[in-house]
């Protein structure tokens, strides 16, 4: 069974902030990746959490991340424009991006980024949502460090690579599809090899190409795209959006963040955002979202499914849950952090009370 124990989501942002400060980022960047960092953990996607800090924490003290980025956008169009992010925290640059597309969406109807020399940003839906705010489709893409075989291969060649949509809607949290391109996220076998749990077969080829249940072979070798070849061509398809189009590192160039710390990561990212009221009236959409809700939410459940959820309704739902009772942090995760602030003279935040 796993041990885990609960902490206050303001404190563990608090804490993650301070560490970044104290590994030399500005005040304001740090509170950015700090609140990136626990959204992930308070939507239950533990694996882009605060298990990440220490990894973010090391390539800062090997200068392997540019604490006070200079950024050049060159917008290219009247709604479009790329952007060096000049090797900053990839949550800062996201955040830059998203700041620009929205600005070009609000005097063209839309706005697309594409960044080059970033690094690791967390979660593709807390950009997607945040670019949607209320008014808007907002998309984002991003490739990662290599760990996928194209379907028919055994050697990696792209990442797990992310793809996220979001919309808002009336009466529901906004719907959000954030997903891997493999089956799984690679940050979930790293988890089983560490506790020397199994994987479900499916997940990955062990590096001689065959299918394991093994996590220690399966991070040894490589993992697999959903649903096979369109798995696959959606990893691509981010690869081309990503890293193709925005000059940044493709076709296994990015750096694993976690085990390689000879240079930068050298990460893209793809954002787009339109205007929903570009093809028709916004308060006609929402409520159009909230019809098409409650009818899957009135289809009767398949055996062994307690409610029929949209893509969006169980992150709401866990965040709602983490923010009153606190966020279940892993007793591994949470000594590692508490080991970090030690360094660094701080504190880990005292546990909840059950």
């Amino acid at each position: 069974m796993d041990k885990s124990a609960r902490f206050a989501h303001e404190e563990l942002e608090a804490f993650c902030a301070d560490i970044l400060k104290r590994e030399g980022l500005p005040q304001q960047d740090a509170a950015l990746v700090a609140a990136s960092l626990v959204h992930a953990d308070l939507i239950g996607v533990s694996t882009h959490g605060v298990a990440r800090l220490p990894s973010y924490a090391e390539r800062l003290r090997r200068g392997l991340i540019n604490r006070v980025p200079v950024f050049k956008v060159d917008q290219r169009s009247s709604w479009s424009a790329s952007m060096n992010a000049d090797n900053a925290m990839g949550a800062v640059a996201a955040e830059r991006a998203v700041s620009v597309a929205r600005r070009l969406m609000s005097e063209t109807g839309i706005g697309a980024v594409v960044v080059r020399e970033s690094n690791h940003f967390g979660t593709a839906g807390y950009y997607a949502r945040m670019l949607s705010g209320e008014d808007g489709v907002g998309i984002c893409m991003s490739p990662a460090s290599k760990s996928l075989a194209p379907f028919g291969s055994k050697q990696p060649l792209l990442g797990t690579n992310p793809y996220a949509v979001s919309v808002p809607t009336g009466r529901y949290p906004p719907w959000t599809m954030d997903m891997a391109s493999s089956v799984a996220a690679r940050g979930h076998i790293r988890i089983a090899a560490k506790e020397h749990k199994s994987i479900p077969e499916g997940w990955a080829l062990d590096s001689d190409g065959c299918s394991t249940t093994d996590a220690e072979k399966a991070l040894r070798g490589v993992m697999l795209p959903f649903a096979g070849p369109k798995g696959s061509a959606l990893a691509m398809m981010i690869e081309i959006f990503g890293g193709v189009m925005s000059g940044s590192a493709f076709a296994g160039g990015i750096r694993d963040m976690n085990f390689d710390f000879e240079a930068p990561q050298g990460v893209g990212h793809f954002f787009m955002v339109w205007k929903i009221d570009a093809f028709i009236d916004l308060a006609d959409f929402k409520s159009r979202m909230d019809t098409l809700i409650d009818n899957l939410k009135a289809l009767k459940p398949a055996a062994g499914v307690p409610e029929v959820m949209y893509p969006g309704e169980i992150e709401a739902k866990t965040a709602l849950a983490y923010r009153a009772d606190g966020v279940p942090i892993k007793a591994e995760i949470a000594d590692g952090l508490r080991e970090l602030g030690l360094g660094h003279g701080l504190s880990f935040p005292s546990q909840r009370a059950a």
